[in-house]
């Protein structure tokens, strides 16, 4: 039989364990509704704040004189919201206008108490001390270059930008590629948003070390800040023994009609992709007369040649659809009349190549 003292025990341990389970778990969901009521709490004074400073700011820039004082604590989080808004908005002389309310309520020390915060708290202090443009937050902010966030870095990077072009882009540049994971349209934005000519200058340079892998990645970007720079190093690429992806990158980039010769040279060359965008590259930069070089092309083995080349034929001057089709009548392989076809049924559904 069953001691009754030690069944009496247990029960007893029994009792007290589902009391402290209930004990825990009424704890932790107090917890949970005060946290939540604190977030909440928290997120309305932030609105409010919010609200408040981008009134500040419209007077500000209506020309009104507004009393300051420093920022109190609890209002950091809301104007800084307020100020990344409003920047964002307005033109590069009107925040310009928003910089003496910035250093007169002391943003740079409060957005550098935010650089310790969250992720969200982070960025947002990046993005406040860029359009604050004081060069005492620089050195803070290349720190965040090597941030292992892609967002965070990238925010460093265009705040850098802000505060001091060409110091930045001599810092940025070099980054481009070590940094993988950075997007090249986010890349791209901040290199176009220079417009002291700093990055052009430092994507050059660095082309004169870069091997071809990189100078494949810089060369696009030069291609979006300075075309004219670009077409330099597009010809000297061209020019060169570098890979066919090299090759294949600077013809997808070209648009100067001097290099209407260069290109020219590579629509017989070994690799179909080589040969696909010459065709197209000829297409943009080409004469009338290059219609003799094209056409043969549209017999190509590869159909994306065929394809590109019935598009580049359809764009060169003289050409049109109704020449591009008198061109296939008198065509007696039936991939290159196939490939008009299809080319001519887009160009009629105003599909764009």
């Amino acid at each position: 039989m069953d001691n009754p003292t030690n069944a009496s025990t247990l029960l007893v341990i029994a009792y007290w364990v589902a009391v402290l389970t209930l004990m825990l778990a009424f704890s932790l969901l107090t917890m949970i509704v005060i946290l939540r009521a604190r977030s909440q709490w928290l997120a309305r004074r932030d609105r409010s704040a919010q609200k408040y400073w981008l009134q500040v700011m419209r007077k500000v820039l209506a020309g009104d004189e507004v009393p300051t004082r420093p920022l109190a604590s609890d209002q950091i989080a809301g104007f800084i919201e307020a100020w990344n808004a409003t920047h964002d908005s307005i033109s590069t002389a009107d925040s310009m206008r928003l910089l003496p309310l910035g250093r007169r309520l002391g943003l740079l020390d409060a957005a550098r108490g935010m650089l310790r915060g969250n992720y969200h708290d982070c960025a947002m202090a990046i993005i406040a001390l860029g359009h604050l443009r004081d060069t005492q937050a620089f050195d803070e902010l290349a720190s965040f270059l090597d941030d292992r966030s892609p967002i965070v870095s990238l925010c460093a990077a265009h705040a850098l930008g802000q505060v001091d072009p060409p110091k930045a882009m001599a810092l940025f540049v070099p980054k481009i590629l070590e940094r993988d994971d950075w997007m090249p349209g986010n890349v791209a934005r901040i290199l176009t948003l220079n417009d002291d000519g700093s990055a052009a200058r430092e994507i050059g340079e660095t082309l004169l070390r870069a091997n071809t892998s990189s100078m494949v990645k810089l060369v696009r970007f030069l291609a979006d800040i300075d075309p004219a720079r670009a077409a330099v190093v597009i010809r000297q690429i061209l020019e060169s023994s570098v890979d066919d992806h090299a090759i294949s990158v600077c013809l997808q980039l070209v648009n100067d009609k001097q290099d209407r010769e260069r290109v020219a040279g590579f629509l017989n060359a070994p690799r179909w992709h080589v040969r696909m965008h010459a065709a197209s590259a000829l297409g943009r930069i080409g004469e009338a007369s290059d219609i003799q070089l094209l056409e043969p092309m549209l017999t190509d083995k590869v159909w994306w040649v065929r394809y590109r080349t019935a598009q580049a034929l359809l764009g060169l001057p003289g050409m049109g659809a109704e020449a591009l089709r008198q061109m296939q009548q008198r065509q007696s392989d039936a991939y290159a009349r196939d490939i008009i076809d299809q080319v001519l049924s887009e160009h009629d559904m105003g599909v764009a190549a």
